[in-house]
């Protein structure tokens, strides 16, 4: 709860709910610059937003590069409840996306 309070305090924004679910995948997309093809991987969390009756998808890239999705542990317990930082947001067709910064952890509250 103190490393909360502590970002909190240097303007940092997080979402609190209850933890659903994870999985992590290798996104493949086409540079539209260059043509080239690229590919990174990105854990997407399922969270619950409390009072809300709401779910929101947080993605955050994982590594430099393409890194297997099979080594990567996602720390968080389904039904407990933490604070996602985020670094960015939008309602896509109702459904709340945002992005965790690379290397931020679910805080446990």
């Amino acid at each position: 709860m103190e490393k909360l309070i502590e970002a909190m305090k240097q303007g940092k924004v997080f979402l609190i709910g209850e933890f659903r679910g994870a999985k992590t995948d290798v996104i493949r997309y086409v540079d539209k610059k260059t043509g080239q093809a690229s590919a990174f991987t990105a854990t997407n969390y399922l969270v619950e937003r409390p009072g809300a009756l709401e779910v929101a998808m947080i993605s955050q890239q994982v590594g430099d590069g393409t890194v297997d999705p099979t080594t990567i542990k996602v720390t968080a317990q389904k039904g407990k409840v933490y604070a996602f930082e985020l670094s960015g947001m939008e309602r896509v067709r109702g459904v709340f996306k945002a992005r965790m910064p690379q290397g931020a952890e679910p805080l446990p509250i």
